[in-house]
């Protein structure tokens, strides 16, 4: 979408600097209230018949230590799983009857418990999350259920390609410390936890000052916190037990290569330590994950001046080679670290060439940078913010703020930092971060092209490819 009425040769369309679209102008009322346990309940009300209400806790995988890992994502499927005062049969009917969804999601520093009720149930939906956070019976019958399920998605790895990457990208970049192990923990000792590490998992960690409840949609701030006081009445709102593993993870650069001859394509992962959520530079490094944003061979890889490409580095490049059928920008920031790279897949040919596009092109940042591509990726940003018209997005984007910037963040805000960002901050940023960098590189499928050369140093000359063709040895 053009934002300015100007002709589209004068600066492209774009606003004057520092201008904001003006419908961004303007955001929607944030409710936000404290419990007497400590409980933080906030609303944000949009037109629609639907409500999307959500439980927040600050616990996650990052909590655990190495006899427990995968103890947070066992408690998210089990807390449905029964209550004192309902069956999880009455748990499930009682859903049903509503009309409304249920999901869980464990991540690394939160988990999320959600109901997608229409707008006149959102307090019974309070009622049926705040049930299950607080009187959950940890019946080990069940956990042996969700254990064997688990077990299952493990099974199931290495047919999700992009998923088990992100993991292994994680484990490459923070081998020493927590939040670099897998969300869903380790198989082999997943089957070892018993109810007692699950129970004790949710008495240190789901506290009234650990939890978040979020509700959008057609909602009503006073009706949703009266519903929370009953609901979560029980909780204390704080525990003598120190949080686990609070110490800032450090970064690591490595070379890690999962050779699998049996695999017809490659999965190749190349990121770089990046600034935390709560960093200056963080709306910069989203503007980043804009500009080169996403690549799919059926939808990209057409005629060298398909506007999809011509202003894009990365589709350019990755259009030169025919097996190359997907590329992800990722921008995995967390309360106190962050990640940034590229996630490509494509035939095993192209090994040497993937890795080195991923390298590449944040190189190439550190010394030049259109204005286009700002342009573009800040008018992608303005679309996704006046896009969040729907009740779960928004819920998302508001808990995923408070759980690792620590506050609600409003869209006329984001909107004007990432105005007042040009080519030259940004290219300033890639010189800083990228340029004679030490990236993390992953690979993983048939790579015997690239497992035998054993030298970090082989690779990370790549980021230097712009001083001589000598800094480019990984370049088909």
């Amino acid at each position: 979408m053009q934002f300015s009425k100007a002709p589209i040769m004068k600066d492209y369309g774009e606003l004057p600097f520092g201008e904001i679209p003006e419908p961004l102008k303007y955001s929607r009322p944030f409710l936000e209230s404290k419990l007497s346990n400590g409980v933080t309940v906030c609303s944000e009300k949009i037109a629609g018949a639907t409500a999307h209400v959500s439980v927040y806790v600050k616990a996650g995988s990052r909590h655990e230590d190495l006899t427990t890992t995968g103890t947070s994502y066992l408690l998210s499927h089990l807390l449905a799983r029964g209550t004192t005062n309902r069956s999880k049969t009455e748990f499930a009917q009682e859903c049903d009857n509503m009309g409304a969804v249920y999901e869980s999601k464990a991540d690394r520093e939160w988990t999320r418990y959600s109901l997608q009720a229409f707008g006149g149930d959102a307090g019974r939906a309070v009622g049926l999350l705040g049930d299950i956070i607080s009187n959950s019976t940890f019946n080990s019958g069940e956990l042996e259920l969700v254990k064997e399920e688990v077990s299952r998605e493990h099974e199931a790895n290495h047919t999700r390609y992009a998923e088990t990457m992100l993991e292994n990208i994680h484990f490459n970049s923070y081998r020493d410390h927590m939040i670099g192990q897998p969300i869903k923990g380790d198989r082999d000792l997943t089957a070892t936890l018993g109810i007692d590490h699950v129970r004790n998992f949710h008495a240190n960690n789901y506290y009234g000052d650990n939890i978040v409840v979020v509700a959008t949609g057609d909602v009503n701030q006073d009706d949703i916190v009266e519903a929370a006081e009953q609901a979560f009445a029980s909780l204390p709102q704080s525990v003598s037990v120190e949080t686990a593993n609070s110490n800032t993870p450090v970064y690591h650069p490595m070379l890690m290569m999962i050779r699998d001859d049996e695999m017809i394509n490659t999965n190749v992962g190349v990121f770089y330590d990046a600034p935390s959520a709560r960093d200056p530079d963080y709306w910069a490094f989203r503007l980043f994950q804009k500009m080169l944003g996403n690549y799919r061979i059926d939808e990209h890889a057409g005629h060298i001046n398909d506007p999809q490409k011509q202003y894009n580095v990365i589709h350019t490049l990755l259009g030169e080679y025919p097996d190359v059928t997907r590329a992800d920008c990722h921008y995995l920031a967390y309360s106190d670290c962050g990640l940034w790279g590229n996630y490509l897949y494509g035939n095993e040919v192209f090994t040497r060439g993937m890795n080195w596009t991923a390298c590449h092109v944040p190189t190439v940042y550190g010394h030049y940078v259109t204005q286009v591509e700002v342009i573009r990726a800040r008018n992608r940003m303005y679309n996704d913010m006046m896009g969040f018209e729907d009740a779960r997005s928004l819920n998302e984007d508001i808990g995923n703020q408070i759980m690792t910037i620590g506050r609600r963040v409003p869209r006329s805000e984001v909107a004007t930092r990432i105005a007042n960002l040009d080519a030259y901050h940004m290219k300033k940023l890639a010189n800083v971060y990228f340029y004679d960098a030490e990236p993390c590189w992953t690979n993983w499928g048939p790579i015997e092209q690239v497992s035998v050369v054993g030298s970090y140093k082989y690779f990370k000359g790549n980021t230097m490819g712009t001083v001589t063709s000598m800094h480019q040895s990984l370049h088909d």
